[in-house]
């Protein structure tokens, strides 16, 4: 430790009077000689004061001290007894240092002993609480209850919205001055008493202010009837006198006691502070306002008004009074109508004040910060989608084969890289599932791995205001949280901004290198693309089943021309020489398959092969896929599956034989999910197949049942019917599909869109010829539409063509030289009539096997009905080329659609209509679903070849490069689940937690709301890796698409949809059960969307949805301003390190002027200055002066250029955006700045005087709820300030003395 020599020696040499003992002990020393080194014990004068002992040579008053021993962080250890002395003891040292003393005699060392225990500071401050614990209760009061545990004890926490008894603002006057003639400086503490318990607790306080004889203060004090309060409880209000800050050393000046009821009957009340002795020692007056609930003869909920109410204080314009002043009579203050706050937010922490505004008036503020309870919940959405793509990512390397070698490597590499971060999503899950206690995540957590996908110190922060004088109030939130980065990934190199940098530049050595990431990407995204349009291909298909069912011809046609143009973007989106290049690498590298030498039965084939497998050496990949159980799969049934919901339909195989439905739980978070499924499916093939089946059976009904009740937004708004019943269905969750019938799942767009394919090759199968891919769709399509045509009456118009003629002899070699391995096998167990190709071991010439191929479409078409004819009618022979045999066989199939073949010069009918009497169709369903059902096969061929060509390519990329890549991307995804949850929170209370705000839902419908980010993060150290995750986090947002989708009912009503809501009655919150509105997340990484259920009161505020936009979307824009405020900005600004992020600060003020463009071009009307006429209200620069103020500002080069935050704010809030604010944890530098807004907006808007906005600002920062979070984060009411810290923030950044100190950063 540090210590000044002259200043110990001065205290040591004092007189005797000043030491607490003194007296003669042996120390024992140690000896330095030439030769070896010995402890003695040596007679030492030692002098004992506070908890210091001095010890000198000789008992001489002038002798300076030998040495000093702090007895601090020790214990005592007394030596074994002895029969003659010296009688000793040690003193044992945290760290394990000892010094041992010793006395002449038994006594004298008891009495050392003694003295010593008694020094520590530690035993001091424990006397010290005892002693007050002992005083509190001598007068009725528990000292360690105050009106917090109080509640926590009754299990309760305060709602926002509860109507208090009565609000008290507290005044003194003629307070008396000390012997000095010094104004006190005062503090109220309000106690009440409970008859229950016979003790008084501590229930309010107010702020502390400085040297006043006459105070007036701005904390003021609500009663509350859930807290037990009744008009006779017994009030006691006593003042102090502060003497010092930091340790609030203070002594009671006087008190005294009224009753709630007698405050409550007048509307002023003055009493005398009488002292202990019983003198007067100054006067106490309270003031005393009745509240009523804001939306009191208002509208209702159901019913918004478009306009605030007018408020009906009547036609007196008049100033509200100052507290000097007697109030007017009758007034009625308003409390905030808070929405559901108390079903999104959890422990709200609520401050009230009372501020002065310029005009003598008074300004109401009520001050909310409470937790999220979206912090743990919606991260674990996001984790199952990752989980589900790396299934995806992990199957279809899988579903590649075995390669050989140098390939075999790579694929073992990729698929452990896959397995690993399986590992890590399903980790971080589990252990975000199982997080019970609050609802943030606390700072001194930050560094936990187990919950980094969850931000740090998420909290709303929301202040509500009233200035009566200018009849004005309104609501402003702020969502505070800690910085979006990965706290436990340790790297000093610039975070994300700087990791991505570097991926992009690190390719450079070979040109094959550059151009695999574009390939990487050009498949992933074309994969994505094929799922979004079948997704909206089979939209499609469940509206026309609906049409079907209910035979509604009108609206049918165009849903065809629909699918005919989507499904010819889908034949368009694949570069055939990428799929040619794929293709030819894995019939290249490809380990040939064992195949067994009997021909197996279904059942047995797929065990069959595992046994051989099994009796030979497994390599590597064969030991992960058979962990995985990727082989156990049947083919037959596998070919069937659907593609999106494989939850649904892979637990579709399990029905048992009598046709109850068997419920498989928990089978959608597991690896292996085919394992228990591949036991019963072999057996029960046959008898299961219902998806669209072709004859009537027992499922017939039900299917057709469950496709009218599972229909889609679309369909539904084309036929005017069952609108509610969709709307319910839009809040069905898609987290657990099993718990309804499968069978109706197949056209679940919803399960679609969240849950990994389950259409990938298996290792043993050889893959599709992409012409023949191509060929199934347009033959479904066509098939499709013509029977639609058919039923609408139009079967004689002109047949679809969705590829030309031109475009399909592509690629004659590649495909020539991929037939000539494989045969078609006639599938005679399935009804499915679409061209496969599976292994054999038999091999024929390529246009003999290329004829037999067509000839099974034509088999197709004729089993349909659409071709009745041979093979010489058509033309087919085994020495045409491979390209003459596509056009040929697709001419056939459209003429027999089209009925163009002419006979005799006349045109027949169409082929499908023949044998087909109109009337006699009962169900046009069943016409329909076998079609139906071939082009959904079809379409997953497509995704099977995308796929496999997508993990060609990821096979053939630098395993160094990619392994970067994936760590980036895990790193990415954490910073990304931070942000979007915080957003989402954000969005939800602006929803949820107010009146809605018409203005806002109009941006929000057109332009999407405006998102600003405050970061004061120091660009130095490692908080310039939190900067740099941060930037792109936030720019990630761009990305999520966000649809409104009306709640079924309020939160709170017995009939809304159990399945979308939670129950949340953790931490004992005392709210009854009511259930929680939850957002829901779907999509893939790279195109979220979020659905946020919204009241009805906001949904009857939205633009009307048509059948081509059936729901409300909109995309954010999220802007990042970014300046440090502390002592290593200081640093970092005077190295000149701060360049990047001045630039990221020009760069989002260039968004945030492309924006307010756009949100000019609304011409919103200008915000009112108030009720009373423009000449009381603030003056308010215009909005296209505050953005050339922030132009200005941004281009300054000025240390700590605060400002560019001031202005952003005032213009984010001007055009209705989402405020968000945070620091390293959200919890020191961010209250410095909430509380600064706050005051700012007061201000700005409210006319709050200027002498007292410096009060106004360190009463927040005191007594408000920021220093709480100090509290909940640390267990300290402190911010981690030091006086260095202090003297280098900002002026307006400091807090008041006495709220800062040593605690944990």
């Amino acid at each position: 430790m540090r210590f000044n020599k002259q200043e110990l020696t001065t205290l040591a040499t004092q007189p005797s009077q000043k030491f607490d003992k003194e007296g003669v002990l042996f120390l024992r020393e140690r000896q330095e000689g030439f030769f070896r080194r010995s402890e003695i014990s040596l007679e030492r004068w030692c002098r004992l004061r506070g908890n210091l002992l001095f010890y000198f040579k000789s008992r001489e008053q002038w002798s300076e001290p030998l040495g000093v021993i702090i007895l601090e962080q020790c214990s005592i250890k007394v030596d074994s007894p002895t029969t003659e002395g010296p009688y000793g003891f040690h003193l044992v040292f945290e760290g394990g240092l000892s010094q041992h003393l010793a006395a002449y005699s038994e006594g004298e060392r008891d009495a050392w002993l003694q003295s010593i225990q008694l020094a520590s500071y530690d035993c001091m401050r424990s006397q010290l609480l005892a002693l007050q614990q002992r005083m509190e209760l001598r007068r009725g009061q528990d000292p360690d209850l105050d009106v917090h545990m109080w509640r926590i004890r009754r299990g309760h926490t305060v709602d926002p919205s509860e109507l208090p008894l009565c609000e008290i603002s507290l005044a003194c006057d003629n307070l008396l001055c000390d012997g000095h003639g010094r104004p006190p400086n005062p503090v109220l503490v309000v106690h009440v008493y409970i008859p229950m318990d016979g003790v008084w607790i501590k229930y309010a306080k107010t702020e502390v202010v400085e040297r006043s004889s006459n105070p007036g203060f701005l904390n003021t004090v609500s009663f509350r009837a859930s807290d037990g309060l009744s008009s006779e409880t017994r009030v006691r209000l006593t003042a102090y006198d502060v003497r010092e800050h930091v340790s609030q050393t203070a002594t009671p000046i006087g008190s005294s006691i009224v009753t709630l009821g007698a405050v409550q009957e007048t509307d002023r009340l003055r009493i005398p502070l009488r002292s202990p002795s019983g003198t007067t020692v100054g006067f106490l007056s309270l003031t005393v306002w009745n509240l009523e609930l804001e939306d009191k003869g208002g509208s209702t909920e159901s019913t918004p008004c478009r306009s605030a109410p007018e408020n009906d204080i009547g036609a007196v314009f008049s100033h509200r009074r100052s507290q000097s002043l007697p109030p007017r009579l009758g007034i009625k203050l308003k409390l905030p109508h808070q929405g559901h706050l108390h079903q999104l937010f959890a422990n709200p922490h609520v401050q009230t004040y009372r501020f002065h505004s310029g005009l003598g008036g008074d300004i109401s503020v009520h001050e909310v910060m409470a937790e999220s309870r979206l912090c743990f919940q919606f991260p674990q959405q996001l984790l199952a989608l990752w989980i589900q793509e790396e299934k995806e990512l992990l199957q279809e390397v899988a579903g590649m084969g075995e390669l050989r070698e140098p390939w075999h490597s790579r694929q073992v590499e990729l698929l452990d890289r896959h397995l690993q971060l399986l590992h890590l999503y399903s980790q971080a899950q589990e252990h975000l599932q199982a997080h019970r206690g609050s609802f943030f995540k606390p700072s001194s957590r930050k560094h936990d791995r187990t919950l980094e996908f969850a931000p740090v110190n998420l909290h709303l922060q929301r202040m509500w205001v009233q200035n009566d004088t200018l009849r004005k109030s309104g609501f402003y939130d702020i969502i505070t949280v800690g910085a979006f980065t990965a706290h436990s990934h340790k790297s000093k190199n610039g975070g994300l901004i700087k990791l991505l940098q570097q991926l992009k530049e690190s390719p450079g050595k070979d040109n094959s290198s550059l151009q695999g990431p574009t390939k990487i990407s050009m498949a992933h995204g074309a994969i994505q693309a094929i799922k979004q349009l079948r997704r909206e291909v089979v939209d499609g298909m469940r509206a026309l089943m609906k049409l079907a069912k209910e035979k509604q011809t009108a609206g049918m046609l165009p849903i065809c021309e629909d699918m005919i143009s989507k499904t010819r973007i889908l034949l368009s989106l694949w570069d055939p020489g990428l799929v040619e290049e794929a293709l030819s690498f894995v019939e290249e590298h490809k380990v040939a398959q064992p195949v067994p030498e009997e021909t197996l039965d279904g059942a047995e084939e797929g065990l069959g092969s595992l046994e051989l497998w099994q009796q030979q050496t497994l390599s590597p990949y064969r030991r992960i896929t058979q962990q995985l159980n990727f082989d156990l799969k049947s083919p037959d049934v596998d070919d069937l599956v659907s593609p999106d919901s494989p939850r649904c339909t892979r637990n579709f195989w399990n029905l048992p034989t009598n046709g109850t439905v068997s419920r498989l739980k928990g089978t959608d978070s597991n690896v292996d999910v085919q394992k228990s499924l591949s036991q019963s499916e072999s057996s029960q093939r046959d008898d299961q197949f219902v998806i669209f089946p072709d004859a009537d059976g027992e499922y017939k009904d039900e299917e057709i049942d469950s496709t009218n009740e599972f229909n889609s937004k679309p369909a539904s708004h084309k036929t005017g019917k069952n609108t509610d019943e969709i709307e319910v269905d839009e809040q069905t969750p898609i987290t657990n599909g099993l718990e309804t019938d499968p069978g109706r799942k197949f056209l679940d767009t919803q399960a679609m869109c969240s849950s990994p394919s389950a259409n990938y090759y298996k290792p043993t199968d050889e893959p599709e010829p992409w012409d023949l891919t191509q060929l199934n769709i347009e033959a479904s399509v066509m098939c499709l539409v013509s029977k639609v045509k058919f039923l609408c009456g139009r079967c004689g118009s002109p047949a679809v063509r969705l590829r030309s003629q031109r475009g399909m002899g592509r690629s004659r070699s590649f495909r020539s030289g991929l037939v000539c391995h494989q045969v078609p096998t006639e599938e005679t167990n399935s009804p499915d009539g679409v061209v496969t190709v599976q292994p054999t071991s038999s091999v024929s010439s390529k246009n003999s096997s290329q004829v037999e191929d067509m000839k099974s479409i034509v088999t197709d078409a004729e089993k349909e009905g659409l071709v009745k004819t041979n093979e010489d009618t058509i033309g087919l022979s085994a020495t045409m080329s491979s390209d003459d045999v596509l056009n040929k066989t697709v001419d056939t199939v459209q003429k027999a659609v089209n009925g163009a073949v002419v006979r005799n010069g006349a045109t027949v009918r169409n082929k499908f209509t023949e044998g087909l009497d109109f009337a006699s169709i009962v169900d046009w369903t069943c016409e329909l679903r076998p079609s139906m059902r071939k082009l959904r096969q079809a379409m997953d061929g497509l995704l099977k070849t995308a796929r496999l060509t997508h993990s060609v390519f990821r096979v053939q990329e630098d395993s160094r490069a990619a392994q970067k890549a994936c760590n980036v991307r895990y790193r990415r995804d954490v910073c990304f689940s931070q942000a979007l949850t915080s957003l989402v929170t954000g969005l939800m209370a602006k929803l949820w937690c107010q009146k809605p705000d018409p203005t806002f839902l109009m941006v929000l419908t057109t332009l999407g709301p405006l998102v600003s980010f405050e970061g004061l993060l120091s660009y130095y150290g490692d908080e310039i890796d939190m900067w740099g995750d941060m930037a792109v986090a936030v720019e990630d947002l761009v990305t999520v698409t966000f649809i409104l989708s009306r709640c079924a009912a309020n939160a709170s009503s017995s009939n809304s949809s159990d399945a979308n809501t939670i129950n949340n009655n953790r931490c004992g919150s005392g709210v009854q059960s009511q259930q929680q509105p939850m957002p829901r997340v779907v999509g893939s990484r790279t195109a979220l969307t979020v659905y946020l259920p919204v009241p009805d009161n906001v949904h009857s505020l939205l633009p009307l949805t048509s059948p081509s936009t059936p729901a409300v979307s909109f995309n954010v824009t999220p802007v990042f301003f970014n300046v440090g405020i502390n002592e290593m900005a200081t640093l970092a600004e005077s190295l000149g390190n701060t360049r990047p992020q001045d630039k990221s600060n020009l760069d989002n003020y260039e968004r945030l002027n492309e924006y307010y463009h756009r949100f000019r071009k609304l011409h919103l009307p200008v915000e009112p200055p108030g009720q009373r006429g423009p000449s009381c209200a603030p003056l308010q620069p215009s909005l296209a002066d505050l953005m050339e103020n922030l132009r200005v500002v941004v281009h300054t080069k000025q240390s700590k250029n605060v400002d560019v935050l001031h202005v952003s704010s005032r213009i984010c809030r001007r055009m209705k955006g989402l405020r968000f604010t945070s620091c390293k944890s959200a919890k020191d530098r961010t209250g410095m700045s909430v509380t600064l807004e706050q005051c700012q907006i007061l201000m700005s808007e409210y006319d709050l005087a200027e002498h007292e906005f410096q009060r106004a600002l360190d009463c927040m920062r005191s007594e408000g709820s920021r220093r709480e979070n100090t509290c909940k984060n640390t267990g300290v009411r402190k911010y981690a300030f030091n006086s260095l810290q202090l003297l280098t923030l900002p002026r307006l950044y400091r807090p008041p003395a006495g709220t800062y100190g040593s605690a944990q950063t």
